[in-house]
């Protein structure tokens, strides 16, 4: 923090530390006037006005433009994580909320439906979030390296708002296609700000805390979306639902906007500068990344983790209508309980990763989710082996997700590797790569072979990269 943010310390501090800079940066060790003055003032002063004015260095920090008052640095940390929890949920909520409703929008009359090949609009119109959030990845990066992540957290939110609006206004299917895919742009920049924002705000020892909580947003997004989007749907109609929808999502920016007015987020010292001392480009910064050993093996974790993910959920619906012969209301409850284990293991993931090997955690993340993959081939022993499946599945993501994205942050600092936005952007170009190279690949081995085979196929590669993570030192 510069000198030019601190409060006047007390005279037992002046003391203790003589060349402790004052307000106008001149050591008090020094004959100078302006710092006699100072000192001279503060053994005038009031004994309790002192007390008051006294702060703990590392604890509290006074806020530029915002007059006398004082907030800690430890409150302003948990309103960067709240800031980011909550953009993670509106944006998980806004495209999950269209789950219950999009098959009754495509199946409506021309021009807002199809006539013909419904299921390939429906594949369309799903896959064009992950097309479109892999794809504005690279320019979240550059959106959030050249302005801030505060900026880019804000932009993305107003943003996922305006796509939610068009949303609700769109007369035919390619509005409504238009729509989607600006949502899964404006996802993108939520992710590699927000999680950009955490990684500059908090030190090594706490990150991975702070990225949990920031996860569970995420995941109670997941969760109340269907549920949310069904019920205002019955009652309001998709126009009003989906402009209610957008409203708050504005709201929320607006309200980002006077918060971080309020209480700016305080860096933690970056290392921004390269081997050769000076500042690194996004340029140089995406090359040495590309090349970097240990964030491409975190990397390769989180693709292959979603690409189980991507095979497993078109095909659970299969199975469970299929083999267990379960109506839709009850393969929704079987799926959430993959969205319960995440809301519960993220944050006590994040929690245990300040306290051990972040790598292990990444690679016991993979061990289960291959055995996800495995008591879903060991499915008709009983339904209990594909709760179990799916519960594995929950838990395998959460603690995939919060210990690789406080991995990758310590790995830029071990490597002074640049910017973090650059790593979080490549992390969302693995996460949707996945969730489109996953069904497509396991679909076609379950569709030559069983089910089982492609499952095991893409889960046995789990297995294979957790050897190759625990090398990350």
């Amino acid at each position: 923090v510069s000198s030019s943010n601190l409060l006047l310390p007390s005279c037992s501090a002046l003391q203790r530390r003589p060349s402790s800079p004052l307000n106008n940066g001149v050591p008090s060790s020094m004959n100078h006037h302006g710092s006699a003055a100072a000192v001279s003032n503060v053994h005038n002063s009031n004994p309790r006005e002192l007390q008051r004015s006294t702060i703990n260095d590392d604890k509290q920090l006074s806020i530029r433009g915002g007059g006398d008052s004082i907030i800690p640095q430890t409150q302003r940390r948990k309103l960067v994580v709240l800031l980011v929890a909550t953009a993670l949920f509106n944006d998980m909520l806004q495209l999950t909320m269209l789950l219950p409703i999009i098959h009754t929008l495509i199946s409506s009359p021309p021009p807002l439906g199809v006539t013909t090949n419904k299921e390939v609009a429906l594949g369309i119109f799903f896959a064009s979030k992950d097309i479109c959030q892999m794809s504005f990845a690279p320019l979240a990066a550059i959106l959030t390296s050249k302005t801030s992540a505060n900026t880019a957290l804000i932009v993305s939110t107003v943003g996922l708002g305006l796509a939610t609006f068009v949303f609700a206004e769109a007369t035919t299917f390619w509005q409504l296609l238009l729509a989607r895919g600006a949502q899964g742009a404006a996802s993108a920049a939520v992710m590699c700000g927000g999680m950009s924002l955490i990684a500059e705000t908090h030190p090594q020892n706490i990150r991975g805390s702070a990225m949990g909580l920031a996860q569970t947003g995420l995941a109670f997004g997941l969760l109340c979306g269907p549920l949310i989007g069904g019920l205002l749907f019955q009652r309001l109609g998709r126009r009003r639902t989906f402009r209610l929808a957008a409203g708050i999502v504005l709201a929320n920016a607006a309200a980002m906007v006077g918060l971080m007015g309020l209480a700016p987020p305080e860096r933690t010292e970056q290392k921004e500068h390269g081997k050769n001392g000076k500042k690194s480009s996004l340029v140089a910064s995406s090359k040495r990344l590309l090349v970097n050993h240990d964030i491409m093996a975190v990397t390769a974790s989180t693709f292959i983790i979603h690409a189980v993910l991507g095979v497993i959920k078109p095909l659970s619906q299969v199975v469970l209508d299929t083999e267990f012969g379960m109506t839709m209301m009850k393969r929704s409850f079987v799926i959430s309980i993959a969205t319960v284990a995440y809301f519960i293991t993220a944050p006590f993931s994040g929690w245990l990763s300040d306290r051990m090997s972040r790598p292990r955690l990444v690679a016991l993340s993979l061990v289960l989710m291959s055995g996800s993959s495995a008591f879903f081939a060991l499915r008709h022993l009983g339904i209990w082996a594909f709760y179990t499946c799916v519960a594995l599945l929950g838990v395998a993501l959460g603690v995939q997700k919060s210990s690789s994205t406080s991995l990758l942050a310590d790995l830029v600092d071990k490597h002074e590797l640049g910017e973090y936005s650059v790593v979080y952007a490549l992390s969302d170009v693995a996460d949707s790569l996945g969730l489109i190279i996953g069904p497509i690949v396991g679909l076609w081995l379950s569709q030559v072979f069983s089910h089982s085979v492609g499952v095991l196929a893409i889960g046995a590669l789990c297995l294979l990269l957790a050897p190759v993570v625990l090398r990350i030192q």
